[in-house]
């Protein structure tokens, strides 16, 4: 229903005002619901830039709401100030669309994934695949390059997912870790999520293999016991399913409805498996934090999930917090961390900091708990202090506004998971910097320019869906 015009015109006004009022009651539940009116501003430029200012609002409610053992005054103090920060990343990244919008030619349609949505209109891109035999060789020269990481990661070792102490297995994992097989591993990011894009956005023949193959991909994944193993695949795949056109006929609302509803459910699952297994793999931890859990949590597994989800939500803000009341007494590292992906060539040549280096001022910063996590925000603050962290933020959402302008009407199923991947990296803002931090990247990029190789090769005999 649409509302009057002048009743249309006074919402944002009495919104402002409404926001203004609880910023003067309380500076961080103000600086939360303006995340959330920009939210709904910024689904009228893209639904994914409102996913990730939804997701900073969600993670400072859990600050604000959820009470956990890692809570202190520090995280909910310090909420205004990285609303500030997510406004110059979500700001930048939002006039960067509406300056590129205006550069658009007459007649190119541009509708940056709303379609998607119950209440969009039926477009967004049709993709175009590849035969089935070369996607399946493309998938299987992937599923052997995952292999042989995890024979590299692991050897004669028993994975953490089935290790009595996940936490333990996986700091004697990173003890040994190698870049090498560090980056092979990513194969199973990219074989999980063309798999998924294949099942939910191809056709319907042979649809059950690629199901298989999505399958085969998670539980490799997921043998590390780490969820963002398992959501950096999942994820990205159902976003790249939500914004591209499902058959080449003209779909019915019902039907888009019922698509798009399935597309979310799927990811609503696989969210709540990686918080429940958190949980789980933080009941069977040892340590103070860990005893604690237990001593709130229990063993009952709904409340653990719940624990589980707060911690992941809450506690890079807290740490974060920690961090910007001593800020004024770290000097500037002037993009040491940043490049920390780099590992020891980029120390060696360029002056990079190492992650070990960086996780240990955060563990300091959160004992006796040790939470390393500590936002997107950190970094940027850590290199180039408050201001510099600010043009920091600011640069990096012109880049990804760019990014998703320029990829998302691509047709190559690589186009399209390239502006999900950002999506999904920009969303985890939240949690860290995690492009600074480890160099996925370096494979994630090849792999799907490879993808995109094989279509194009194939174009000639391949599918339009």
């Amino acid at each position: 229903m649409k509302l009057p015009d002048g009743l249309a015109a006074s919402v944002p006004p009495f919104a402002i005002g409404a926001v203004a009022l609880l910023a003067v009651y309380s500076p961080a539940a103000g600086a939360t619901a303006a995340l959330l009116v920009g939210c709904v501003a910024a689904y009228r430029v893209s639904i994914w830039l409102a996913a990730c200012a939804a997701a900073w609002a969600v993670a400072f409610l859990a600050v604000l709401v959820l009470p956990g053992p890692y809570d202190s005054w520090a995280g909910a103090a310090v909420v205004p100030v990285l609303a500030c920060y997510a406004a110059c990343f979500l700001g930048a990244w939002a006039a960067t669309r509406l300056f590129c919008a205006r550069s658009d030619k007459p007649g190119l349609h541009r509708r940056s994934a709303r379609w998607a949505l119950p209440r969009g209109p039926a477009g967004g891109p049709a993709l175009r695949w590849p035969r089935d035999r070369v996607l399946l060789l493309f998938l299987l020269g992937t599923l052997a390059a995952a292999v042989l990481a995890a024979f590299l990661r692991f050897g004669t070792t028993v994975p953490p997912l089935f290790a009595d102490n996940p936490d333990v297995a996986r700091s004697l994992l990173a003890g040994r870790a190698s870049i090498y097989a560090g980056l092979l591993s990513e194969a199973w990011t990219v074989g999980m999520s063309v798999s998924l894009l294949r099942l939910l956005a191809g056709a319907k023949q042979r649809r059950w293999i690629f199901g298989v193959l999505t399958l085969v991909f998670t539980v490799g994944a997921a043998l590390g016991a780490s969820k963002n193993s398992v959501l950096i695949g999942i994820v990205p795949g159902l976003i790249a399913a939500l914004s591209v056109r499902r058959t080449g006929r003209q779909l019915s609302p019902r039907t888009r409805r019922k698509l798009v509803f399935g597309i979310v459910g799927i990811g609503v699952l696989a969210v709540g498996a990686a918080v429940f297994l958190g949980g789980q793999r933080t009941l069977a931890g040892q340590g103070d934090f860990e005893n604690q859990f237990r001593a709130q949590y229990g063993n009952n597994a709904l409340a653990s999930s719940v624990g589980s989800l707060d911690l992941s939500l809450s506690a890079s803000v807290e740490t974060f917090g920690r961090l910007w009341a001593q800020h004024e007494n770290q000097d500037p590292a002037y993009g040491g961390y940043s490049l920390m992906f780099s590992g020891s060539p980029g120390h060696a040549l360029l002056g990079a900091r190492s992650e070990g280096e960086f996780y240990r001022q955060t563990s300091q910063l959160s004992e006796p708990f040790f939470m390393n996590t500590a936002t997107a925000v950190a970094i940027p603050l850590m290199d180039f202090g408050p201001v510099g962290a600010a043009f920091y933020l600011a640069l990096l959402g012109v880049g990804v506004g760019l990014a998703e302008w320029k990829l998302e009407r691509s047709r190559s199923p690589a186009g399209q998971l390239g502006t999900a991947f950002l999506v999904y990296f920009s969303a985890f803002g939240i949690y860290e910097f995690y492009p600074a931090v480890q160099p996925f990247w370096m494979s994630l990029a090849p792999a799907l320019f490879c993808l995109h190789l094989v279509v194009r090769r194939d174009t000639n005999k391949g599918t339009v869906l």
